[in-house]
């Protein structure tokens, strides 16, 4: 299984336009083959913070979910949304 940890740090008259785009993002993400869960939660500590948690079959799985015109039309529009770059950590895990 692969788990892919996205943080994303979003202006704040930004926010309700991530939100609407994230919420689609993950409805049809979590409809892909290979996606076994994919979860956006906000930081209790800092507002506006958001960490991406996803969980994959395998990296075949990642490789299409990369692919996807809705997920690529997401990375297009974060930069307008955030304050700087997202931070990515992939992990790796042996059953």
């Amino acid at each position: 299984m692969k788990v892919i940890n996205a943080s994303f740090f979003i202006k704040e008259n930004q926010r309700e336009n991530f939100l609407s785009d994230a919420e689609e993002l993950i409805s049809e993400t979590r409809k892909e083959e290979g996606c076994l869960a994919y979860t956006l939660y906000e930081s209790l500590e800092e507002r506006n913070t958001f960490i991406m948690v996803e969980n994959w079959k395998d990296q075949l799985a990642i490789v299409s979910h990369n692919q996807s015109p809705l997920l690529q039309k997401f990375v297009r529009k974060l930069a307008d949304y955030s304050t700087k770059a997202p931070d990515l950590k992939i992990f790796d895990f042996k059953a």
